[in-house]
C-alpha cells in the first residue's frame, strides 16, 4: 500500500512539473510566432496531423450534389475564385502575390499538375477554413452552391495552362505591382 501512495504521489508531482513546464513555456515568450519565421519541425509535422486527422474526422456528412461538372458551374467558380481566393493561391504562371509571399505556412498550389483534389474536402476547405492557416470560411459570405461551384472548378484545376486560366477568370494580362505613394 505504501508503495502505491508513492507512485501516485509521483506520477501527481510529475503531472503538476509538466503542467506547469507548459505554462511557463507559454509566459515565456521564447517561441517566435513570426509569420516571417518557419515552424520548428516537430510544430509542423503536429499541426499538419493535427489538421489531417480533423479534416479527416468531418468529412462523412459532406455529399458532392450531382451533375456539378457542367462549364456553366466551372465558370461560375472561376470568377469566385479570381474575386476570393487568387490572391493567395494565385494562378498558373503568375507570380506570387505580395500577401501570399508573406504567408507562413505558404498557400498550397492549386494549379500543380497531378494534383488530385478532393470535392469533399475543398468544400470543407472553403467553407470552414482552417486555423492557423490564412485560410478563411467563407461560409459567412459564400452560399453552399457557390462553394460547390468554386470546388468544380478547383477540381479541373491541376495542370490548368495560364492562357486557360486568364481565360476562365476572365483576368487579363496582370501587371507587375506597382508600389503607390504613401498619402498619394
Amino acid at each position: 500500500m505504501e508503495n502505491a501512495i508513492k507512485i501516485l504521489w509521483t506520477i501527481c508531482v510529475c503531472l503538476l512539473l509538466g503542467i506547469a513546464s507548459g505554462v511557463g513555456f507559454v509566459y515565456s515568450g521564447l517561441y517566435d510566432v513570426s509569420a516571417s519565421t518557419p515552424d520548428h519541425p516537430l510544430v509542423s509535422w503536429a499541426l499538419h496531423t493535427l489538421s489531417d486527422h480533423s479534416i479527416d474526422a468531418r468529412l462523412a456528412g459532406i455529399v458532392v450534389p450531382p451533375a456539378l461538372d457542367t462549364p456553366a458551374n466551372v465558370a461560375i467558380g472561376a470568377q469566385i475564385f479570381a474575386a476570393n481566393c487568387m490572391v493567395c493561391h494565385g494562378g498558373p504562371g503568375l507570380p506570387p502575390s505580395n500577401i501570399a509571399q508573406g504567408l507562413n505556412p505558404a498557400p498550397p498550389d492549386l494549379f500543380k499538375a497531378g494534383r488530385q483534389p478532393w470535392m469533399e474536402e475543398n468544400f470543407r476547405f472553403i467553407k470552414y477554413g482552417i486555423k492557423m492557416t490564412a485560410m478563411p470560411a467563407f461560409g459567412k459570405t459564400q452560399t453552399n452552391e457557390q462553394i460547390w461551384q468554386l470546388a468544380t472548378f478547383l477540381r479541373q484545376a491541376p495542370g490548368l495552362s495560364h492562357t486557360d486560366f486568364m481565360t476562365q477568370t476572365g483576368i487579363p494580362v496582370l501587371a507587375p505591382s506597382v508600389p503607390r505613394p504613401i498619402g498619394g
